[in-house]
């Protein structure tokens, strides 16, 4: 008899030192979900903020003379319109968006996407520079319509493709985490480029 209680004891034992396993594993898996989502949210911001700053996409345009806010892009009315909100509004919402896409794809494979995305936010502007230099420097033809943002994509797409081929899964993984100071800060230097005309005034 005292056989079976030890015997039951012994399993009941197991059976509650079970859930207390299993909560953990929820709770880092939630986690772990968050700090996906808080990793991708913050390279995506500042990559999109960047891109929709260059391209000059906000959601809405405020005019700060009237106080009236209008939709996407709208030219000057009374006064200078306002397209700072609108950028980082659009780059809050899109990010969102790639945030919560990110915590339901694989880890592998965000990873690769992460490589694919700053490579391509690094050497799209680069393309774009090199186009410039090509059509100043050596053209001899009329060649302005190099001179155009989605003209410069193509070899950026196709030099990020090959960048996220190469490296290696392990890297991929191991910089990760690295890219959220690297690419607010990268960021940083191409908006602080492009706006320097109305800092040398």
């Amino acid at each position: 008899m005292t056989q079976t209680l030890d015997v039951a004891d012994e399993r009941l034992s197991q059976l509650a030192g079970a859930h207390p396993a299993a909560a953990p594993t929820s709770t880092q898996t939630r986690a772990s979900k968050l700090g996906t989502f808080a990793i991708t949210f913050g390279i995506a911001f500042a990559l999109l903020y960047t891109v929709y700053e260059r391209l000059n996409w906000p959601l809405f345009t405020y005019h700060p003379a009237s106080g009236k806010l209008e939709f996407w892009k709208q030219m000057a009315g009374v006064g200078p319109p306002m397209f700072w909100y609108g950028w980082i509004v659009l780059a809050a919402a899109s990010a969102l968006v790639v945030g919560w896409i990110a915590t339901m794809v694989s880890a592998p494979s965000l990873r690769r996407a992460t490589v694919f995305c700053c490579a391509l936010a690094a050497l799209w502007p680069t393309a774009l520079a090199a186009l410039r230099v090509f059509i100043v420097s050596y053209a001899t033809f009329d060649a302005d319509f190099l001179n155009s943002v989605w003209i410069a994509a193509i070899p950026a797409l196709v030099g990020a493709a090959a960048v996220t081929y190469v490296v290696p899964p392990r890297l991929a993984d191991r910089v990760w985490t690295s890219w959220l100071l690297t690419v607010p800060i990268a960021g940083l230097i191409v908006l602080g480029y492009s706006l320097q005309q109305y800092f040398v005034r």
